[in-house]
């Protein structure tokens, strides 16, 4: 899961639904680092009558359903200072940086 990715909401959580966000809605990333364990997704109205909502979704409430293969060098690119230490890259369960660095101890448990 990256910057770019297409991601689905996997729960109904109150500080999603206040915002018209529901399980099973398709947003995408769109803020290259992962800030207090959420990616900012942007959500777009298929009706086009509302505005697009956006808002960090937390890590473990998504699941892929696209991925665009950003690369790299593109969330580099995006990344405030262009740092590399900043944590940006869900793989495997765990979350990332582009030097390689694991946030989590235990994969798939984001607060370890």
């Amino acid at each position: 899961m990256r910057f770019l990715d297409d991601v689905k909401v996997l729960k109904d959580k109150k500080e999603y639904n206040e915002l018209g966000i529901y399980k099973g809605m398709v947003g995408t990333i769109l803020e290259a680092e992962i800030r207090s364990g959420s990616f900012y997704v942007n959500f777009i109205d298929p009706n086009m009558i509302e505005d697009d909502i956006g808002l960090p979704i937390r890590i473990e409430d998504l699941q892929v359903v696209f991925d665009r293969g950003t690369t790299d060098d593109e969330i580099l690119d995006c990344l405030p200072k262009n740092n590399p230490s900043w944590w940006c890259i869900v793989e495997n369960g765990y979350i990332m940086n582009l030097k390689g660095e694991r946030k989590n101890k235990i994969p798939y448990d984001y607060n370890s």
